[in-house]
């Protein structure tokens, strides 16, 4: 399981799962997404892993097979098409949440963005857990430089654990039917954790897409944004003319935290 967009002021974050019950296929590059992916190259160096695993013709379909939605906003009503990929087998399942602004801002207005990581982090387990009867292993990339999960563990995961580790690079933690790693640099540790940020990169980039596209429409000369740092602060001083005539909240835009 591994996160993708914690940091950028515009467009959502996603929190992707994959699973599989042994070794990928070889002839696919899979790595960290920060490593595959750059704005330069664009979604093409992500999408022989990503779509070769979950076939879709369209970013609607690939949120099916992720058993995921988008938010109901307005940048998001217009169809993608997505290229076509060999087909690669070894997934056992995959799973996507979506966290656009206004959510994101209503969940960390009183509390600290990485609480609310572990909250969806947790919702997804729980979700794996129930379809998958076990024993499994969750590698997870580590929220925020935490080391100690275990209250949260007890209080939304399971209340029936132990403490295996908790160090700087790995905090791990056994449940009746699973075991539980939360890891330092993980998506350069396990080729799992790699695919789950290369996939939760693709379903952001398909999302920034469709907002870039939807907010160029509304303003003349709009440059694209990739949602991250004084880019997106220059994007959005661009836009809210508009967002304001269109009666749009700044909290479904933009990321107040």
């Amino acid at each position: 399981m591994d996160e993708v967009g914690y940091g950028p002021q515009l467009g959502p974050l996603v929190v992707c799962a994959v699973a599989a019950e042994g070794p990928l296929p070889k002839g696919v590059t899979i790595a960290d997404s920060k490593k595959v992916f750059s704005q330069a190259k664009g979604v093409g160096t992500l999408e022989p892993a990503v779509l070769g695993f979950l076939q879709a013709g369209t970013f609607t379909e690939l949120l099916e097979r992720l058993s995921a939605s988008l938010p109901a906003h307005p940048w998001y009503a217009a169809p993608l098409t997505l290229p076509r990929a060999e087909p690669l087998a070894g997934l056992a399942g995959a799973w996507v949440r979506v966290v656009d602004p206004d959510e994101f801002n209503a969940a960390t207005r009183e509390r600290n963005k990485s609480d609310f990581l572990f909250d969806i982090a947790a919702d997804l387990i729980g979700r794996i857990r129930g379809r998958h009867p076990g024993p499994v292993r969750f590698l997870v990339g580590k929220h925020g430089g935490r080391n100690r999960y275990l209250p949260k563990i007890q209080q939304q995961v399971s209340p029936t654990v132990m403490v295996l580790e908790e160090s700087r690079t790995r905090s791990a933690y056994q449940l009746p039917d699973a075991t539980v790693e939360f890891l330092m640099d993980a998506e350069d540790r396990h080729e799992l954790v790699a695919l789950a940020s290369m996939v939760g990169k693709y379903v952001r980039e398909c999302a920034m897409l469709l907002f870039n596209d939807w907010w160029a429409g509304h303003c003349e000369g709009l440059k694209r944004t990739a949602g991250y740092g004084p880019d997106a602060r220059r994007f959005y001083r661009q836009i809210d003319p508009a967002r304001k005539k269109l009666r749009l909240p700044r909290e479904s835009v933009l990321r107040l935290r």
